[in-house]
């Protein structure tokens, strides 16, 4: 199974201080306005340039967050497939063709760095995000940008670069996740749902992509 780099993209609406911030604490207020704090659902719009790729692939469905650190990806098109994280394993599931994986999250190489990264968002836990990336924050009258690069001299340097933008005036959010390889995922989500009824929803596609 090779997990796409976007599966834990999953943010509310954020509403970022004024000036340009590149300290710990600026990334500490910035969590308090998108930390998931109920389950939560939002449409994915996808678009995906691959090395091997002669145009790109583009997808869509729903990205579905637990407070319990559970995510779910919904592709319905151009095919249903579920990608999920529930505790440290990763899920797969390919309805058409009848293919299903579960794997440590450990195994997914970097693959799993933008995975932690939205996860450590979600839960508030920045400390984890400060010793690995250097973050800056950038606000122009109603436009934001967050970003997110490994920092020089660790073992996860080659991470992928993660950009986070957005508008005050507009629902959507951008999310850009560029690989070391020059392969990238560009989102466009927007929350379309929320509340404890998608809890029934997200274990029940947990138990979907499990095969039980």
């Amino acid at each position: 199974m090779k997990p796409t780099p976007g599966m834990g993209i999953l943010l509310a609406m954020l509403a970022l201080p004024s000036g340009v911030l590149a300290d710990d604490k600026g990334l500490a207020e910035l969590s308090g306005h998108f930390r998931q704090t109920g389950a939560a659902e939002f449409r994915y719009e996808e678009t995906r340039i691959l090395e091997l790729a002669s145009s790109p692939v583009k997808s869509n469905g729903y990205l579905l967050s637990s407070p319990d650190g559970s995510l779910v990806k919904l592709q319905l098109s151009p095919r249903r497939i579920i990608m999920a994280i529930s505790g440290g394993q990763m899920l797969y599931y390919d309805q058409e063709q009848k293919q299903r994986h579960t794997a440590p999250l450990s195994f997914a190489g970097q693959a799993q760095q933008p995975i932690k990264v939205f996860r450590a968002l979600l839960q508030g836990r920045t400390g984890e995000l400060t010793a690995k990336y250097e973050t800056t924050v950038e606000r122009r009258d109603r436009h934001w940008k967050l970003s997110l690069k490994a920092k020089p001299g660790r073992a996860e340097e080659d991470a992928p670069l993660i950009e986070l933008t957005g508008d005050d005036r507009d629902r959507r959010r951008q999310i850009l996740i560029r690989q070391a390889d020059g392969e990238s995922s560009r989102y466009s989500i927007e929350k379309t749902s929320e509340g404890q009824p998608l809890e029934y929803s997200i274990q029940r596609l947990l138990l979907e992509a499990a095969g039980e």
